[in-house]
């Protein structure tokens, strides 16, 4: 936390508060491992804060509410809406007859699953475009960083206090104003050189940031259309027979039965062990139920011909199709732009004067 000190002319600055104890903290945005932990951390706390901290504050009227939080607190309605839509198909079952039942009972188990598989593969599949592009270009569009922002006093005077918020966001959020300054001069001498624009350019920061904003923009593109192809496939997975298999393991996982006069312990450890017993069954149950749905997918429901036999073919095709394209558009453009720029008079590696 921050609070206000006097100085000589009485007027105020701010200084970070800590305890002598305390350890010192980060208060500049930093750039963040692009891993699985990271990925996840960020999503819970985005998500957390969308549900709990943000509307808050905004309900409240708070100073310090902007429209970093507006935009984040959209994942609110989508998983609301989420959670609905799976409710919808599934309330209504205990009221329906015995054959009808287990009909409408499966049938909603697959229409929640599309949505669950909907929204797995259509933000797995963003990777699908970033790796390549990153590979071919040294760019990550995806590359995550913690942003600091101090928040303004709600009081004046000695209680004025100036609190530490974190956002959690990505480099290249924005095309046109990406976060240079959180990054090296060896990280656009490395872009420079998968691009072909040579070794220890003069200035390789102002060479390659037209090159990257060209790459953001056609492989964020490339990532949104490609990605609702996979989330259709998705959705066409789950609606195939080989989740039943799966929904039995859940249905029929092993309860537990405590022995007689056995004590808290021993009751405890027992349904920790048979808890992890059926969690393993059922992971590899949905495991094996995902690879069997995409491959059902593809060949199609037997007995059927014509589009609908080959209609989940053409909708993996499409997906792949889509993805291959749309990342070679972009790769392919990020090339040309370095070549274009190779082909100029001047040596960028030597001094040259503008008159």
């Amino acid at each position: 936390m921050l609070e206000p000190v006097a100085n000589l002319h009485n007027e105020l600055i701010f200084s970070a508060k800590r305890n002598k104890d305390e350890k010192k903290v980060s208060e500049e945005s930093r750039i963040l491992p692009n891993t699985a932990k990271t990925r996840a951390k960020q999503h819970f706390q985005k998500t957390s804060s969308a549900f709990v901290d943000y509307p808050i504050k905004g309900l409240k009227g708070d100073v310090n509410s902007n429209f970093y939080e507006f935009l984040t607190m959209g994942i609110v309605p989508y998983l609301a809406g989420s959670a609905m839509f799976m409710t919808v198909f599934n309330i209504a079952n205990k009221h329906l007859g015995l054959f009808e039942k287990e009909k409408a009972s499966t049938y909603g188990k697959k229409m929640a699953l599309g949505v669950i598989l909907y929204g797995l593969l259509k933000n797995f599949s963003k990777r699908f475009v970033s790796k390549p592009v990153k590979a071919a270009t040294g760019v990550d569009v995806e590359m995550p960083y913690e942003n600091v922002v101090y928040s303004l006093p709600k009081e004046a005077g000695d209680a004025a206090n100036i609190e530490i918020q974190y956002q959690q966001r990505k480099v290249f959020d924005s095309k046109e104003f990406f976060r240079k300054d959180l990054l090296k001069r060896e990280y656009f001498d490395e872009v420079a050189k998968k691009l072909g624009l040579g070794d220890d350019l003069n200035d390789s920061v102002s060479e390659t940031s037209p090159i990257i904003q060209n790459i953001v923009a056609t492989t964020n593109t490339a990532k949104s259309l490609s990605s609702y192809c996979w989330g259709a496939v998705g959705v066409g997975m789950a609606v195939q027979d080989s989740w039943i298999d799966f929904f039995n393991s859940v249905s029929n996982r092993t309860k537990f039965i405590a022995e007689k006069d056995s004590g808290f312990f021993k009751k405890l450890g027992g349904r920790c062990k048979n808890a992890g017993k059926n969690l393993w069954s059922m992971t590899i149950s949905f495991i094996k139920s995902f690879l069997n749905s995409f491959v059902q997918l593809w060949k199609g429901k037997t007995g059927t011909s014509g589009f609908i036999k080959h209609s989940g073919k053409a909708l993996i095709s499409l997906a792949a199709l889509a993805t291959t394209v749309l990342t070679a558009n972009s790769i392919i453009r990020a090339k040309n732009m370095a070549k274009n720029k190779n082909s100029k008079t001047i040596d960028n590696s030597k001094e040259s004067t503008v008159i």
